[in-house]
């Protein structure tokens, strides 16, 4: 099964590619590799990495920043 895990370098995103990458073919993609508040740009990515399952792992984790940025972080 080939799996593209988004937000692929955060805690929770490394934990599921290590565990993904065992049996499976695994994308990982960063923030430095997909801007998720992009839908074209996430269509695209999709289209060439064609996975069968996305586990979704981007997070706005700044609190704080959340606070004072509000539609920032509903963005995501």
């Amino acid at each position: 099964m080939r799996i593209a895990v988004v937000g692929a370098r955060g805690q929770l995103g490394a934990a599921v590619v290590h565990e993904c990458s065992a049996s499976h073919a695994v994308t990982a993609l960063a923030h430095a590799d997909l801007d998720v508040t992009d839908e074209a740009a996430v269509g695209a990515a999709m289209d060439r990495v064609r996975p069968d399952a996305i586990v979704n792992c981007a997070a706005y984790n700044d609190v704080d920043g959340a606070e004072d940025h509000p539609i920032q972080a509903l963005t995501l």
